[in-house]
């Protein structure tokens, strides 16, 4: 009889370190440096063409790991030089900065070797460290930080988690995924989908050229446009919500007791409200003013193309 396979647990940290080692192998070299942090401090990361992952790590300590590739083409240095000289000129001074509260990661002095690599970095920090990270191309994750957060790429996805202050996120062409924000919300994508939920008030901005949005549990303003992509926002409206859509849908979700202003136009495609609605003016299937129980708040909604309900 045969004995049953067994198969060894990991854990998510040896997971992750397997995870690391394979990438390590795949890159043309690494680096990495531990830094003792006082007082408060700024967190500004840039790359031009690598991912960017931020998380708190233990106690006053930052730790930065870094993941070289050597890009083709162009000259380091007035030629064109070996990936093994590239690489070790990054590794002889890595592009890490601390100075008056500020931690600078990923500018060079060396213009040319700044555009001969592309790093890709995994960071650590104390939890409450403002963070403002930004790629060329590549994705970006920031989860558990309790402070303000400022990222940007030119092209690939964003990915927010528990972060305890005021967002601004924008992407060229990529999704964008906020989840437990405790305060504003400013978001926007050339093309892809904003999916966001509030743990704190704050007010929310977002746009798509093409890809919808998906708001949850927002207590504030809502501005929310889509050039193409259906819309749905839910929470209670502590400020105006005016929601524009050029092609898609919109779905609104209010408090059962919700009172407000209302202002809903559709070229194409129906308009059902299921709150107690008085009229004002005409009635028009395409077009429907008026308040519900003694209106509130402005809630304005047009769309060039798709249907519109609230409830």
């Amino acid at each position: 009889m045969n004995s049953p396979l067994k198969i060894p647990f990991l854990s998510l940290a040896t997971l992750l370190l397997a995870a690391w080692a394979t990438s390590a192998i795949a890159a043309d070299g690494a680096f990495e440096e531990r830094l003792t942090i006082d007082g408060p401090i700024v967190l500004d990361v840039s790359t031009g063409s690598g991912r960017i992952e931020i998380s708190p790590g233990p106690g006053n300590e930052a730790f930065i790991r870094g993941e070289i590739n050597v890009n083709k083409g162009g000259l380091f240095r007035g030629r064109r030089g070996d990936k093994d000289e590239i690489v070790q000129a990054v590794l002889d001074n890595p592009p890490i900065e601390l100075d008056d509260g500020l931690l600078r990661i990923g500018r060079f002095d060396d213009r040319s070797l700044e555009k001969r690599v592309s790093i890709s970095y995994v960071i650590t920090i104390p939890a409450g460290t403002e963070t403002v990270a930004s790629s060329g191309s590549g994705s970006i994750s920031v989860v558990d930080i309790a402070a303000p957060v400022e990222v940007s790429a030119g092209s690939g996805s964003i990915r927010l988690e528990n972060i305890g202050g005021a967002v601004e996120a924008s992407t060229g062409s990529g999704s964008i995924r906020a989840d437990g924000v405790a305060g504003a919300f400013d978001a926007s994508t050339g093309s892809g989908k904003i999916t966001m939920s509030q743990t704190a008030p704050g007010d929310v901005k977002v746009s798509t050229g093409s890809g919808g949005s998906e708001l949850t549990n927002v207590v504030g303003a809502v501005r929310a446009n889509a050039g193409s992509g259906r819309i749905t926002v839910e929470g209670r409206m502590e400020g105006d919500w005016k929601i524009d859509s050029g092609s898609g849908g919109v779905r609104i979700t209010l408090p059962e007791d919700a009172a407000f202003d209302l202002d809903a136009e559709s070229s194409s495609g129906g308009i059902d409200i299921d709150h107690p609605l008085t009229v004002q003016g005409r009635i028009s299937k395409r077009h429907i003013t008026g308040n519900v129980r003694g209106g509130g708040p402005l809630l304005k909604i047009d769309t060039g193309s798709g249907g519109v309900r609230v409830n």
